[in-house]
């Protein structure tokens, strides 16, 4: 890794939808990816920590002094020392509230600081886009409308080449689908429709959806949630994925991640991933419509190599921030 002159301290979440696509962060010298609430195995402070934010108790009194945690949420000692880069999931920056960004700039006066928007400016209200880009040296986007309506840099989404653990309880399927209702829950059984009526097999899990509104439920598996190993497990034990873009959605999201690190073949509704470097019409088929959904590309597809797993490391995303970073901050 070409670091540019930093050590790279990650904030991120402990779920394995983050954990996993950034495990390469873990095998580096120079780079930690924070997941914990704190900075700490200690479970008492764990716990007190917890207590001092939980939503059900900050919705009765804003509890006071937060700042006390700042303290915690960075310890780590890297061997080398050298100015840090620290990169914040847009779902951490809830902690700017309570002077986390404050605290860390004046402990690390030469640091520089990135925030990474991972879901849509729209969907992400806790702190104000233009505060984001006030506090921040560098803003990145997953999406490149977002990144061109906000005036943010655009950097797709990453992912880590991981071991997945085999589950023989899974059984194969020729399409699989997995993602949040959100807007598009009438596509989602459109394309379930089209697919299931040529004999393909679907393994298709929906979340989100209200009683009311759940369709063919002898069928379709609505759910909760679900373990994303076990998403993961689903991938590899079906032929082709599926992805149907929320409204609003640019560019190209996890699903070709797990795609192209996966060697499965996708079919989505999203155009703009033709305009992506790993972009191969054997591999994958764009549709507008459930009508449009090519059928023989399903039923032929097997295994496929984009040659491209190397490149969606998070390690080139963290060489990218210190690259810009070293041109002179802020952008």
């Amino acid at each position: 890794m070409k670091d540019y002159g930093f050590n790279y301290v990650v904030f991120g979440y402990a779920n394995d939808f983050y954990t996993i696509p950034y495990d390469d962060v873990n095998h580096l010298d120079n780079a930690v990816y924070l997941c914990k609430p704190i900075d700490s195995d200690n479970k008492l402070l764990t716990f007190l920590y917890k207590t001092h934010f939980s939503g059900l108790l900050n919705k009765r009194i804003d509890m006071p002094f937060k700042s006390i945690w700042n303290p915690m949420m960075f310890r780590r000692q890297f061997a080398t020392k050298r100015p840090i880069c620290f990169v914040f999931f847009i779902r951490r920056c809830y902690l700017i509230k309570y002077g986390l960004l404050d605290y860390l700039k004046k402990k690390y006066p030469d640091a520089k600081f990135v925030c990474h928007y991972q879901d849509l400016v729209a969907r992400c209200p806790d702190v104000p886009v233009e505060e984001i880009k006030r506090r921040f040296d560098l803003v990145l986007s997953f999406d490149q409308q977002d990144a061109k309506e906000y005036g943010l840099e655009y950097y797709p989404l990453v992912y880590s080449d991981y071991k997945v653990p085999e589950n023989a309880d899974i059984k194969p399927s020729d399409v699989f689908f997995v993602g949040k209702a959100k807007d598009r829950l009438d596509d989602i059984i459109d394309a379930f429709e089209r697919l299931e009526a040529s004999g393909l097999k679907c393994d298709f899990h929906i979340t989100g959806v209200p009683q009311d509104k759940r369709r063919l439920t002898d069928k379709i598996n609505y759910i909760d949630k679900m373990p994303y190993i076990e998403n993961l497990q689903r991938i590899k034990a079906t032929k082709c994925l599926l992805e149907v873009m929320q409204k609003g959605g640019h560019g190209y999201t996890l699903r070709a991640c797990e795609a192209i690190m996966y060697n499965r073949k996708m079919l989505t509704n999203n155009p703009e991933v033709t305009k992506a470097p790993f972009y191969s019409a054997e591999a994958i088929s764009v549709f507008n419509s459930a009508e449009d959904i090519d059928l023989d590309f399903v039923k032929s597809a097997k295994e496929f190599d984009y040659n491209y797993k190397e490149k969606l490391s998070p390690v080139h995303m963290l060489e990218y921030c210190g690259m810009r970073l070293s041109e002179g901050g802020k952008l």
